[in-house]
């Protein structure tokens, strides 16, 4: 929250102290609420109304602008929300930087991946605001996503040392009944084995996939599919076969047969791949893609032919909508698997 201050001047010229000791303790209670949340689309629709607070007009969303006023009347009983409504931005900002900005597991999925991941993909797909201190804020919470997720996904595919059983203790009592510890004894090993043939078991799955001149969704050779509908398609067969969120080794492959990289309008890229939409879809069947468009706004296209969110008409290279289609297709799938260990 060191930035607290700085950003406060995205609300008002002339900040007081009490202004931004309010705001804090706001900052506070707003992340001490969502760290406790569990559910995966309380999360994500929470996510939804702090990347819209900070996209656009900056206008929040009721349930969030009342959030942010109760959390802030704590400490300035005289505040309200449709009066200073960038307040709602800069506090649920703050607070969303709070949630995400601790060390991630190296194999568990947890509540603030799934805050930090929703928030890259929003943000990511944002047009670039107008207002630089507003701009500056947007920023500084999506590097701070895209870190948290991209860490996270690195130290997910870190294999673990294999330790050695723990010594084997067996006794016997007056009834001759034996007892042991051997379960405890290969616990640990059998877990870290447990673990490293799972990370084997993806790679060799992406690799001989990777392999493949030929799509599987779409039942033809790589070679006779447009690049935009080959890398999108890439992108999200890919994506079935991970178990966490992709790494830079998994963006490159499904880039592998790049050429011109065109930079295409989310319009444009639908027309292009119109033919083959199709068949896309079959496999986007989960609802949060309809119902999180915000979050998937790429996939929710696809099968919707929706192109009225804001971003939609930034012309973007082929290979970051083949990225894009990587990131929402992995995190429909995690979503899908809910919170839990690889």
């Amino acid at each position: 929250m060191n930035n607290l201050s700085v950003h406060m001047r995205i609300c008002a010229a002339n900040v007081s102290d009490s202004d931004v000791d309010s705001r804090q303790a706001a900052v506070s209670t707003l992340a001490t609420s969502w760290k406790k949340e569990k559910g995966l689309l309380n999360i994500v629709s929470t996510v939804v109304d702090i990347a819209q607070s900070l996209g656009g007009d900056g206008f929040p969303s009721l349930a969030l602008g009342e959030k942010v006023q109760k959390a802030i009347q704590k400490k300035s009983s005289s505040y309200l929300y449709e009066e200073r409504p960038l307040d709602v931005s800069v506090c649920a900002g703050m607070a969303a930087l709070s949630v995400i900005n601790n060390a991630p597991s190296t194999n568990v999925w947890t509540i603030q991946d799934v805050y930090a991941t929703a928030l890259w993909s929003a943000l990511s797909f944002q047009p670039v605001l107008e207002a630089e201190r507003r701009e500056n804020l947007r920023q500084e919470i999506l590097k701070a996503a895209f870190r948290r997720s991209i860490t996270s996904a690195n130290l997910a595919r870190e294999r673990r040392n294999v330790p050695d059983p723990l010594g084997l203790e067996i006794t016997i009592n007056e009834s001759n009944e034996v007892d042991s510890n051997f379960n405890a004894a290969i616990a640990s090993t059998i877990e870290s084995l447990r673990h490293n043939a799972t990370l084997d078991r993806e790679e060799l799955d992406f690799l001989w996939w990777a392999q493949l001149a030929r799509s599987r969704l779409l039942k033809r050779q790589l070679s006779s599919i447009s690049e935009p509908t080959r890398i999108v398609a890439s992108g999200i067969e890919g994506a079935e076969i991970l178990r966490r969120l992709p790494c830079d080794v998994h963006r490159e492959i499904v880039l592998r047969t790049l050429d011109d990289n065109p930079e295409l309008s989310l319009e444009e890229l639908l027309l292009e791949i119109a033919e083959d939409r199709e068949q896309l879809c079959s496999v986007l069947t989960d609802s949060y893609i309809i119902d999180y468009p915000t979050i998937f706004p790429l996939l929710n296209s696809i099968c919707t032919n929706n192109i009225s969110m804001p971003g939609a008409y930034v012309k973007r290279p082929v290979s970051e909508w083949g990225e894009r289609a990587l990131l929402e297709a992995s995190f429909v799938r995690m979503m899908r698997h809910g919170v839990s260990k690889i």
